[in-house]
């Protein structure tokens, strides 16, 4: 190696040494409405009405797909990959967590929604299967949808990655009513569902078990 690789090889050595690791937004921060589809083609929409976070998502009613809004007390945003172990660790405490808190049936507001956020380059082509195998039953977001240059949406799952700063995976967002972030963390550790829960209880404090 020349000299002057050598010089080039350390100095970019010393900036991945130095840069921060896995760089997301941070608590306090304004969430980014999007517009994904489910693995199973249903969309969901999660954006502000009002300055109350709002929630638009495809239903299956008596056979006949349903649009149905709501207003959930608090978002969860898991952003995760089928080939990444720590995020698969990560998804029974996930699931748990939706069976506890998420909103009875027709509840238009409160509750906890829950989402995995799949960045499968191949999109539901993986991860429906993966999904049927495991068993899970909060969305799995692994499809874009369609709509107007300027609606502002987060259309894709590799757009999702990009506006939430997304680099190591598992990343968590907690997102409350107001649509300000108030939870996050990268990786997976017990800790972290501890912590995540005790934030998601205290959104949701005061709300009928």
């Amino acid at each position: 190696m020349t000299r002057t690789g050598r010089a080039a090889f350390l100095l970019l050595a010393g900036f991945l040494i130095c840069a921060p690791a896995g760089a997301v937004l941070e608590k306090g921060a304004a969430f980014v409405p999007f517009a994904l589809k489910n693995y199973d083609g249903r969309a969901f929409t999660v954006t502000l009405e009002d300055g109350r976070l709002t929630l638009l998502g495809e239903e299956t009613k008596d056979g006949v797909p349903t649009l149905v809004k709501s207003h959930p007390a608090a978002v969860l945003l898991d952003f995760w990959a089928t080939w990444c172990v720590p995020c698969r660790a990560a998804m029974p405490y996930m699931q748990q967590l939706h069976d506890k808190y998420k909103p009875a049936e027709g509840q238009e507001a409160g509750g906890l929604r829950l989402f995995g956020v799949a960045i499968d380059l191949k999109g539901s082509l993986v991860v429906k299967p993966f999904y049927a195998k495991l068993k899970y039953t909060y969305p799995m977001l692994a499809e874009p949808t369609t709509g107007s240059a300027g609606d502002a949406l987060i259309r894709t799952t590799q757009d999702m990655k990009a506006k939430y700063k997304v680099q190591d995976i598992p990343v968590v967002y907690l997102i409350d009513a107001k649509g300000t972030i108030t939870h996050v963390h990268v990786g997976f550790k017990k800790e972290h569902i501890t912590e995540l829960e005790a934030a998601v209880a205290e959104l949701l404090k005061g709300e009928a078990k």
